[in-house]
């Protein structure tokens, strides 16, 4: 059963905008919401994509293994985001994996249900083609990232994007292991805790899973990232 929050959540995503609330019920007929473990795998790539999944809270990451075994983490999925929307809709596999991050709550969506009311709502369509589009942009600010800076800007950012303040200090929780940080940044492990000690100059200071630093600002200038830049980017 899903909470009223979680419906209010659902609600306002791009892909059921605007949408009756008698047939957003219908088209949630049958999904049930799950909590789910820390390391479990929701789908292999090439698994048939029955449904796809919102995410209500939690951290989720997709990704696909390489040639030498190890893993490209395409993205990283928490409350009120969804994944694999479009291999459900395409009716083909899943192009790649997902697998918990940290303990979530996931609502899976039935494919077939939600393929079958397209033909009656052609508006849904439209919403299909802005939930796809913002995963693009996702992607295309990842790709611009990887491409035009350096690992050190691409920390600094991360960190600078989980912090509420432009200036002053800041106490950034870690949403996920490091692990997984490095892989989603693009680097190996050992990268990122090369950076961090770096920063240490910087006046930022790592405790196990939380981040202090010192002076945002000064952060931001460091490594000369605009603060309206760094959070107009969030979400994407």
């Amino acid at each position: 059963m899903l909470a009223d929050s979680d419906m209010a959540l659902v609600r306002q995503l791009p892909l059921f905008a605007n949408l009756p609330k008698e047939f957003l019920g219908n088209i949630l007929e049958g999904s049930v919401p799950r909590d789910v473990s820390k390391g479990m795998v929701l789908f292999h790539r090439d698994d048939p994509a029955d449904c796809f999944y919102i995410v209500l809270y939690g951290w989720v990451k997709v990704f696909r293994e390489t040639a030498d075994g190890d893993e490209a983490v395409l993205g990283v999925f928490t409350r009120g985001e969804i994944l694999a929307e479009a291999a459900t809709f395409l009716d083909q596999g899943y192009p790649a994996s997902a697998q918990v991050a940290e303990d979530a709550r996931v609502l899976p969506v039935l494919g077939s249900v939600f393929r079958s009311h397209i033909r009656s709502k052609p508006e849904i369509a439209l919403n299909m083609l802005a939930s796809m589009s913002k995963h693009l942009h996702g992607f295309v600010v990842d790709v611009e990232q990887l491409k035009t800076s350096s690992a050190t800007q691409r920390v600094v950012e991360f960190l600078l994007k989980l912090c509420s303040v432009d200036e002053g200090s800041a106490v950034v929780v870690l949403p996920y292991d490091k692990t997984l940080i490095s892989r989603r940044l693009g680097m190996q492990p050992e990268s990122l805790s090369r950076i961090l000690a770096k920063l240490r100059k910087q006046g930022v200071r790592t405790e196990q899973n939380r981040v202090v630093i010192s002076d945002v600002r000064a952060l931001h200038e460091y490594c000369q990232i605009d603060p309206m830049e760094v959070h107009a980017s969030i979400g994407c």
